[in-house]
């Protein structure tokens, strides 16, 4: 029993010393599919897609800018730790009061308010040059975290 004691603690310290994610005011990345712990505010984030990218193609002349909506998951790791699974390559949170939102790149709302905090849809790479569509697993959504405004 002392044994399993030592090597449960060992598997957890050596899960507590990994490198930290994101801190507020840091200005992050993430492909789809891709998460980060948030430490500052508890929760791990997950970037699930785009399903929306009407953005004007840098070659067209548009009346409007266009939007893109990026899906993002948020849940809860208490003390810091969580269980995050991948579900057909996306990643899935088991066992966690998780919340799914959209933040848009020019229509509201472009954050996501996260107590005193919030974060905050800097882009979404890369930009459409072309009508053509752009691969689901090309995209790179760009996030800050900052005090609530």
């Amino acid at each position: 029993m002392q044994n399993l004691r030592v090597i449960l603690l060992m598997v957890l310290g050596v899960g507590c010393s990994t490198t930290t994610g994101p801190q507020s005011g840091d200005e992050f990345q993430l492909r789809v599919g891709e998460s980060a712990a948030l430490e500052d505010v508890g929760l791990w984030l997950a970037f699930l897609g785009v399903s929306e990218d009407s953005r004007c193609p840098r070659q067209l002349a548009c009346l409007w800018e266009g939007d893109a909506a990026v899906l993002v998951e948020t849940a809860p790791f208490p003390g810091g730790l969580a269980i995050l699974a991948e579900t057909a390559g996306f990643p899935d949170f088991l066992g966690a009061d998780s919340k799914t939102d959209t933040l848009h790149t020019s229509l509201d709302p472009k954050s996501l308010r996260l107590g005193p905090r919030e974060l905050v849809l800097v882009g979404l790479d890369p930009y459409p040059e072309t009508p053509s569509p752009i691969p689901l697993h090309a995209y790179v959504a760009r996030f800050i975290i900052r005090p609530a405004q």
